[in-house]
């Protein structure tokens, strides 16, 4: 099994450019092993992406940590203004999110974490294939993060990696490995298994939209685990961090053996969505110019959420709603948990409201595209980038959330 692991991490390393590489069963246990390894402790603030999911905060709070929420900008990504705000020394890191593969504004962010004193960890679970400058992302802070659940770049089901620029921070990486992590369980690996094997029949089918039903079904009835939910109570124990297993393992290296195929098709797919948004008269997503990415989804705003993404589901168009909560999959009182104060991020909670995406390893891309240029652009209430960069102070709603229009 550390055989397979091994060969696995360096093939990785390798793909991405880093020092050194090290594979787990989630995302989440890799960056609790980084934060770990970074010198994060009971009490220090940790600034994270006002726009993200349990997975990242998780490993914040098991440290006794204390997650800072900063609002995002047109990118989804965290506002540079909103970093430049904090304090030097107020923050031990700052884990710098590219949602959707899109690196915001990285020079402008890395230059405001460096200047506050931070240590910089990149969130790449969405950013595999994505470059600045010609750089792969990943390699502008001290380390990063991968995740290959359903929907990611590439998928294992479950899975994630860490990789670090530096072999000092390897070495200590190591250390809080051997301190903290078990291999993964047998029972957990088989499970992934039967949940792979599901899933590649549904990609081989070309049934985009019957995969992400059949897989919410299967989740509602607790056959399927999302690997968003929330891992036990606030308690950090030796076995919290596992290692990918042996399965995973062999999973990821034919993944990586497709990876340039699909890399491909993630472009070509993207361009394809341009096209018809363009026809549409519809706002393409803003791309700064030194990035060149690999979209894991194509994003768009919309006044009518709710009603798009019902005619949506009717056309049986792999038409997705972005995530229900600044902190997904929590909600109301639950965001309290993990610090979240409803009305703090505003950008991000307006994107909550009206953010819908295309992934763009569909299978029904072609279709999805031409008739989401169609929908979106219906008669309504208009949308406009201005709509979201003027998004005024609002007062908190019945649902948790700001009121933003």
């Amino acid at each position: 099994m550390d055989s397979c692991r091994r060969d696995y991490e360096e093939a990785f390393r390798e793909l991405v450019g880093a020092v050194g590489a090290r594979a787990f069963s989630r995302g989440r246990h890799g960056l609790l092993v980084l934060l770990k390894a970074l010198g994060v402790g009971k009490g220090d603030r940790v600034g994270v992406c006002g726009y993200t999911c349990l997975s990242v905060v998780e490993p914040v709070k098991l440290l006794g940590a204390v997650p800072v929420y900063l609002d995002v900008d047109e990118h989804a990504c965290i506002d540079p203004k909103a970093l430049a705000r904090q304090a030097p020394g107020s923050l031990k890191a700052v884990i710098l999110q590219h949602t959707f593969g899109v690196p915001g504004r990285l020079g402008e962010l890395v230059s405001a974490s460096r200047g506050i004193g931070a240590r910089v960890i990149e969130d790449c679970a969405h950013a595999l294939g994505c470059s600045w400058n010609g750089v792969p992302l990943g390699s502008f802070g001290d380390g990063a993060i991968y995740s290959f659940g359903w929907g990611k770049p590439y998928t294992t089901g479950w899975g994630g990696m860490l990789t670090v620029t530096s072999e000092a921070l390897l070495a200590r990486a190591d250390e809080e490995i051997a301190r903290w992590a078990l291999p993964e369980r047998s029972g957990p690996e088989l499970l992934f298994d039967w949940q792979r094997r599901i899933y590649r029949g549904f990609v081989k089918a070309r049934q985009d939209v019957l995969l992400d039903l059949g897989f919410a079904e299967l989740r509602r009835c607790g056959v399927i685990r999302d690997s968003l939910g929330r891992e036990g109570s606030w308690v950090l124990r030796r076995g919290y961090v596992r290692l990918a297993g042996e399965r995973t393992c062999l999973a990821g290296l034919r993944e990586l053996d497709a990876w340039p195929e699909l890399k491909r098709k993630r472009r070509r797919n993207t361009r394809l969505v341009e096209s018809f948004f363009s026809e549409a008269g519809l706002d393409l997503w803003p791309v700064p110019r030194e990035a060149d990415v690999t979209l894991l989804a194509y994003p768009a705003l919309t006044t009518r959420k709710t009603e798009v993404l019902a005619s949506a589901r009717r056309r049986r168009l792999d038409l997705v709603g972005g995530p229900t909560s600044p902190v997904y999959p929590l909600r109301g009182p639950e965001l309290a948990n993990v610090g979240y104060d409803p009305g703090s991020c505003l950008h991000a909670e307006y994107l909550v409201r009206h953010l819908v995406y295309i992934p763009t390893a569909s299978s029904a891309l072609l279709r999805t595209a031409e008739a989401a240029g169609e929908i979106l652009s219906a008669p309504g209430p208009a949308e406009t980038r201005a709509d979201f960069e003027c998004v005024p102070p609002g007062k908190v709603g019945q649902n948790g959330f700001a009121v933003l229009k």
